[in-house]
This record gives structure tokens, C-alpha cells and sequence, in this order.
């Protein structure tokens, strides 16, 4: 008779581990490409090799399991992790909504979790836009509003090692993306006006208003991320900084996309601006 296949981590190292320790084990983790990626409390720092070769083993499509060793904290976003199972790589290639994305966990920060509000922004960019996207990372927006739109597209992104997959992947999904290196406060304004401008920095976004405001063409469209504690919260934050640079402001939707502590969630705020007459 054929053993059951496991239905989940836990459940493939029932017998691997004591109960004390089967508790503590993640119930869920993110899977990037082939990688999947993993939150391992520090009292199983003996039994990670095991919990990374039974994931590996138990999950096929799976080819490397890391174990993240810090938060997002650096200048550049990103993390540090530990390859615990498979194959020494940090590199992978991700798909989602028909587009295909090379990217080093390690060396560029992006969520998998956030493909729905992806796709929710590249579904209202119409052909004739002129859109910008800041702290565009390897590209994940601009190529996939570029897809669904053939819109005009420009992504800035700070950091080198970004910014050399966001080309390679405007090549990969052969869009036209005009990708830019370099800081959004020194770059915006050389670019012109536009009808859309993408913020997708939850952390610190708003000391980035007053680059994006002017960079707006009239009835254009921001979208703003933010942490907060609600969308009410959010919305108010918005409009205060918006009305001490002189706009008025439009609230046109906001949306919850996730998660960052148990006491925040990140938002979305789609709103539209103009100047008191």
C-alpha cells in the first residue's frame, strides 16, 4: 500500500520532531520561483536542515528552501538568508500574470504576496498613458502594466543590483519599459508629466510626495502604499500631507493588500489631486 502524502510541513515531520517542537514549526511560507522561503524561530536552530530537506522532499516543485536571517532594513530593501536544503542559489525566475521575472531574493526586495494589487493597477492603465513608476525594483509593475496596456512606461530604481534585473526581464517579457537608475528626488523632474504615478514603498512614501504631486498631470492618478493601522488612517495621512503642498485631494479607493504586523496592514490609496481655485 502507498504511503499518504504529507499535507503539510508539519504534518511530513510528525514523526521527525517531539511535540514541543512540532508547534513551533511555520505553518506557511512564501514560494519564490523554485525557492521557497521560510521563517524558522530561533529554538529550531538544531533541527533547520531537517525541516529544509523534509520541505524539499515533501514538495517537489521545490529546489532550494532558505530561512530568513533579518528583516527588510537596508537602503536598498532587501534581506539577508540562509540556504538550508537544495541547491546553492539565491536566483530564481518567477512567473505571475503571464509574465516572467529573473530576480536574487537576496539582492532585491519583492513580495510575492502582492500579484492581486499587480494586476489590479496594470488593469486600469489605459494605451495612452504616460506612466511612472517609482522604486520600481526588477520591474515587477512597469513590465507588467507595459503587458497589459503598451502604455508609455518609466521605472526608477535606486538600487544597481535591481535595476540590472528590471532590464533583463523588459527584455525576457519584451516590453517596452524605459528603466532608470538612479534616486526618484534626482530623476522625476527631468521626465515630464504624467498620467499615473505608481508609489509602491509602503515604508516612508510620503516624505515622496512632494516629488510625485508635480510630476502629475491634471486628473491624474496617484496610487500610494502606506502602513496603517486602517484605511482611514491612511487616507487622513494623505490628504494632510497633500494639502501642506498646497493640492487638494480626491480619494478615488483604498484598498487593504496585505499584512505587515499584527497591528498594521499595507494600504493602497488611489486619489487624484488639484489645486483650491
Amino acid at each position: 500500500m502507498c504511503s499518504k502524502k504529507p499535507k503539510s510541513l508539519k504534518e511530513a515531520l510528525n514523526d521527525k520532531l517531539s511535540p514541543e517542537k512540532l508547534k513551533l514549526v511555520p505553518r506557511s511560507w512564501d514560494i519564490v520561483g523554485d525557492i521557497a522561503i521560510l521563517d524558522i524561530p530561533i529554538q529550531l536552530d538544531d533541527e533547520k536542515e531537517l525541516i529544509g530537506n523534509t520541505l524539499l522532499n515533501t514538495f517537489k516543485p521545490i529546489r532550494v528552501v532558505v530561512n530568513k536571517l533579518s528583516e527588510v532594513k537596508t537602503e536598498y530593501r532587501t534581506r539577508k538568508f540562509e540556504i538550508i536544503a537544495g541547491e546553492d542559489r539565491t536566483e530564481t525566475i518567477y512567473r505571475e500574470y503571464e509574465c516572467r521575472y529573473k530576480l536574487d531574493i537576496e539582492g532585491a526586495y519583492f513580495s510575492p504576496r502582492l500579484g492581486t494589487e499587480r494586476i489590479r493597477i496594470a488593469n486600469q492603465v489605459k494605451a495612452d498613458e504616460r506612466v511612472l513608476v517609482m522604486f520600481a525594483g526588477i520591474g515587477f509593475y512597469p513590465v507588467l502594466i507595459a503587458k497589459k496596456s503598451n502604455a508609455e512606461v518609466y521605472g526608477i530604481e535606486l538600487n544597481p543590483v535591481a535595476f540590472g534585473y528590471m532590464e533583463e526581464n523588459i527584455r525576457l517579457n519584451k516590453v517596452s519599459v524605459t528603466p532608470i537608475q538612479g534616486d526618484v528626488r534626482k530623476k522625476t523632474s527631468d521626465l515630464g508629466k504624467f498620467d499615473r504615478v505608481v508609489m509602491p514603498l509602503p515604508k516612508d512614501a510620503e516624505n515622496f510626495l512632494d516629488i510625485s504631486l508635480p510630476a502629475l498631470k491634471d486628473d491624474g492618478i496617484i496610487h500610494f502604499y502606506d502602513f496603517a493601522r486602517n484605511g482611514e488612517e491612511t487616507t487622513k495621512k494623505v490628504e494632510k500631507i497633500c494639502l501642506e503642498l498646497g493640492y487638494e485631494t480626491k480619494i478615488l479607493d483604498v484598498v487593504r493588500c496585505g499584512s505587515y504586523s499584527p497591528a498594521l496592514s499595507r494600504f493602497c490609496t488611489d486619489f487624484m489631486i488639484y489645486r483650491p481655485i
